[in-house]
Order: C-alpha cells, then structure tokens, then sequence
C-alpha cells in the first residue's frame, strides 16, 4: 500500500463531495485476557517434504516469467512446498534463514518443459495483443489447472484447454471478458485479486491509461495455488461506469464472504500521489471489501509447506514493559509501519530487522523498545516467516508487534457497511489473539473520524476481546484528525458497553529525516526536540513510513541517542497501559 500524501485544499473539498497508578499489573477494573483457543500443539506438524529451486535470469520475459509462477502455483496446489521460486535478491535469503535446503535446481527453461510434461493442459494467449486481457486468461488457466502459454515460449500448446486467442475475439475489453469468465469459470475459484496488467501509473487520465508496463509475476503463483479471481477494472470503482455494477455484482454474488478481503493491489486512480481505492472499501456501494496488500512471489510455497496457525501460543510477543506511570515523564512509542504490505515484509523490513538487531546486540544496554506493524495473515500465507520474525525479536527482548491498517484488513473501518462491521471487529479481536497482540493501528478516511471515535472502534473495547490500544493515521492523504481535540490532548481512553477500556491515540507520522520544518520529514534532531518539549506525563506514538527516505538507521536508530532524560522510549502495548493508567 502507499503512504499518505499531502492534498491541496481544492483537491480536498472535492474529494469530500465525491467520496463521502501501577501498569505492572492489569488493574483489578480491566477484565481478564480473553480465553483464546490455543494452539493445538497435540498434532504433530507434518515434515516439509522435498523442494526445488527454480533460478529465474534478471530480465526474463513476462509471458515466460508468468508461466514460470504458474507452474510453481500448479506443483504447490499438487505438492504443497514443493517448487520455490528464486527470481528476487530476498528470495535465497529467506530459504537460509529458515534452513531449507532444496534437492534440486533447475532453470527457466528445464523448469518450463518439466511443468509441460507433468501439467500438460495449456491456455493459448497473444501476450503483446491481449494484455490487458490478462488477468481473466490467468484466471481461466488457474481454474482449469492449466499453463498460460504465449506464442513466444518454446511450449506446445497445439490442442489448448481453453483458447484465449479464439474465444476473446468478440469479448476483446476487460469488462466483455471479465463478465464472460465470471459467468464461466467463478465457481471453481475461492477468492478475489486485482492485479495490474501494465497500465501506466500515473497517466494523466485516470479513466483511461495507456498500458506502459509489464505485468509483474508476483502473486501469480498463488493465484494458481488457490484458484484465485483475478480482475483489473480501471473504473470498477467509479460511480456511473458500467465496469463498477460488473465489479459490485461479482464481489456480491455470494461466492466469496465478506468483507471480502482482495488479494494483490488496486492501484488505479492516482490522485495527487495517493490511490484513491487501494484499500478496497469505497469502490462499491456494499462496503464490503478491503485490501490484503500481498504483491509479493513465492506465497503459494510457503502457505502450503507449512499449515496455518489458528490458535494462541504458536508464536508468543515479549511481555510488555513493566511500568508505573509517572507524570513527570513523557512516553513515546514507535511503530515500524508498512507491516500490512507483505512484500515490505519478505524485502525491506526483514533487512531492517536485521539491523535493529545488530544495533542493540552490539549496545544491549541502549536498546529501547521497538513495535513492528505486522500482517495478521503471515498466519495462513507465510507461517514461516511469521515465526522467523517473533524468533528475531526474542534475541533482543525489546522488539514487539502491533496489527497493521486497519486489523484484519488493509481498509477503512468506519466506511464499512455496518452489517460487515462487527464482522471485521471479531476478525480483528481473532487476529490479535492468535499474535498475542493487544494494539492495532487504524486508518480511516476523511470525514469518518468522528464516527470512529463515537461507533466503531468502542465496539474493540469488550471484557473478552484483545484490543486495548488503537493507533490511527490517515490515508492515502495527510489530513487532520481528531480537530475537536485540544491541541495538547495526546488520546482518549474510550470505554466499551460492558465496561472496557481502551486508549485511542493522536496521529503522528514521520516518513523522511531531511527537513528542520517539515513536520513530516523532521531530522533525528528535530523530532527529539519535539518529543522532549511534549507536556510531561504525555503518552503518545510515532509512525514511521519509509516512502520519503526514512530508513531504520537515520530515524529510530539515531533518535534514540539524542532524546531528553524524561523522554522514555515503550512499546505499543505499554502505551496503552500507561494512557489509561493516566486517566
């Protein structure tokens, strides 16, 4: 997903008219922890069986590249975690780090002409003349088992199980061809995608971008893995646009359930640097969708090697900080961000890790607390890498989690339709019980704060649910929130039907380190000095994104150093612990 941007003023009214005491302990008055259903640990968990290694050349050609992931997705889907794709710098990284030693490598082509002989049915397909058809031709292969080949392979496909070619000739726009394979083939799928078959990103109309890219492979393997829907609607979600009552009847059909959680990315409709439908939730009237940010390779090998974790215990945070509040100090806590968008996860934010840990393994003694947003979804998708990342934070015992925008999924809560809303909160309340996590971060879009505050996010106060700290930010732009606030009130502590309480936060987010003015770009030094003149007893957090420049190193890493004796650097959790200690 990307980052909030900063909108003009003009921008902004228009966009409104279109788019609508002691913390050691939990006090005696907070309700215990919710009885979660733990991890079977009784079921021993089956060995993964042999792999191989496919090494795909940088520069391979997308029709070759795209037959590459769907014949790892078909030998996944008929031997879980048995094809494994190395085509990224991170790709062998992750197999060292989690001991996984391949019996075999092969390369594109060896693995192309073994794939056509074990999955010998072919889709026929025009890459250059049909790309914008693409997504509907990798559905039509995914749901019949079949290998996407394009005139350009060196593969045989002389008595196709579908022809691309042929059958698209009078259905030759995505929606024709989108509503024929919805007709044809939806029953035999399980879920939504939106992939981006290469139209431009930022093309001056919106309505209608020239295709200037490639399509990228990623996702595609999981796509076959599981059967996946994949579509790509440039006005799907543009009122009065045919494409959008095409989209809202298929996502309302009823073969899917909501809200219904889309796979890969929606970036359609750039709009002063933001996407104004990633997160899913305002392209249909039904509200009914949100985002799993998942544009990332190898997903099917690694959601059918390992199963998926449904219980509590199978992966265990580091226990909160213990603290007493004190009014004379002033408590920060920061937040990794991104941790929603899974390729952040497999790439940048694996490396970051990796630096925090070097960083307090050599000064243990000055190494703060430090929360990473993390998918809730690395439960079912990636098991493994979900485990790797609780075992890199118990080498420091100072590292933590919290559930990224906005919980269960990347979407705005408060603009759900309200039957889905209590549906996303036990979703969320699950999720964070099987993570042993008790914040989220919440992001919602203008104009909804209000009802946030007063409708929805109360519904996590509950004596059985997790949830006791709530952390927002606005997107895809940078607007104000919680106005009515004074502008020293740094949260509110909200409190549920039957009693609970948790804290709500302030937004505040740094994203870049080179500017003394910026409140956004801010250097180490500058945010210190912000931080440091905050009222004492103040207790507040920071979200840090890496879209205008900001690394690990030159934010957090350096901001420690630099910060006022009564500054004092928690987690997440204790964040929220001391707020409500505080009121």
């Amino acid at each position: 997903m990307l980052n909030p941007k900063l909108v003009p003023a003009p921008l902004l009214l228009s966009l409104c008219g279109a788019l609508a005491s002691s913390c050691s302990t939990p006090d005696p008055a907070e309700p215990p922890p919710p009885a979660c259903t733990p991890y079977d640990t009784s079921v021993p968990k089956p060995l993964p069986g042999p792999f191989t290694v496919v090494h795909v050349e940088p520069g391979t050609p997308p029709p070759v590249a795209l037959a590459l992931q769907a014949c790892a997705g078909l030998h996944n889907r008929s031997a879980g975690g048995s094809v494994y794709i190395d085509a990224d710098p991170h790709d062998m990284t992750w197999l060292n780090d989690l001991g996984a030693v391949p019996t075999a490598t092969l390369d594109a082509q060896q693995f192309l002409d073994s794939c056509a002989a074990t999955f010998p049915a072919c889709v026929r397909y025009d890459y250059k003349s049909q790309q914008s058809l693409l997504p509907n031709i990798l559905t039509v292969a995914a749901a019949l088992g079949a290998v996407p080949v394009d005139g350009s392979l060196n593969i045989l496909c002389d008595n196709p199980a579908f022809d691309a070619i042929a059958e698209f000739s009078d259905k030759n726009t995505p929606a024709l061809a989108t509503k024929y394979v919805f007709d044809t083939y939806a029953k035999q799928t399980t879920g939504l995608a939106m992939l981006n078959p290469g139209y431009e990103p930022d093309p001056q109309d919106n309505a209608s971008p020239a295709m200037t890219q490639e399509m990228k492979p990623a996702l595609v393997d999981f796509v076959f893995s599981q059967r996946l829907f994949v579509v790509f609607l440039v006005n799907g979600c543009v009122d009065g646009n045919p494409e959008k009552e095409l989209l809202s009847s298929i996502v309302n059909a009823g073969n899917w359930a909501t809200p219904l959680g889309v796979y890969g990315y929606n970036n359609s409709w750039n709009v002063a640097g933001g996407y104004l439908y990633e997160a899913q939730t305002l392209c249909l009237d039904s509200r009914n969708m949100g985002a799993v940010a998942s544009e990332a390779g190898n997903l099917s090998f690694f959601t059918t090697r390992t199963p998926p974790i449904t219980g509590s215990g199978a992966v265990v945070q580091n226990e909160p900080e213990s603290l007493t509040y004190d009014p004379n100090k002033t408590y920060v806590a920061f937040v990794v961000g991104d941790g929603d968008n899974i390729q952040y996860l497999m790439t940048t934010r694996h490396d970051w890790f990796q630096q925090r840990i070097a960083d307090c393994e050599a000064k243990p003694d000055a190494c703060p607390p430090l929360t990473w947003s993390i998918s809730p979804h690395l439960t079912s998708l990636a098991p493994d890498l979900l485990g790797w990342y609780y075992e890199q934070s118990h080498r420091t015992g100072k590292d933590y989690f919290v559930l990224p925008p906005s919980g269960h999924l990347y979407a705005y809560p408060s603009s759900l339709a309200e039957s889905e809303q209590d549906v996303f909160v036990k979703a969320t309340q699950e999720d964070a019980c099987i993570l042993g996590l008790t914040g989220v971060v919440h992001w919602d879009w203008l104009g909804t704060w209000h009802d946030a505050e007063d409708h929805f996010l109360p519904k996590y106060a509950t004596a059985g649910g997790s949830i006791r700290g709530v952390f927002p930010m606005n997107v895809p732009y940078l607007l104000p929130a919680f106005t009515w606030w004074p502008e020293d009130q740094f949260f509110e502590v909200l409190t549920g039907a039957d009693g609970a309480k948790l804290a709500l936060f302030r937004p505040r987010e740094w994203r870049g380190v080179d500017s003394d003015t910026d409140q956004y770009r801010l250097t180490p030094q500058r945010m210190a000095d912000e931080l440091g003149g905050y009222p004492k007893g103040t207790v507040t957090w920071v979200y840090m994104t890496s879209d205008g420049g900001l690394t690990l190193q030159n934010s957090f890493l350096t901001l420690a150093k630099l910060l006022p004796p009564h500054v004092r650097l928690v987690s997440t959790d204790a964040a929220a612990r001391l707020a409500i200690a505080a009121k």
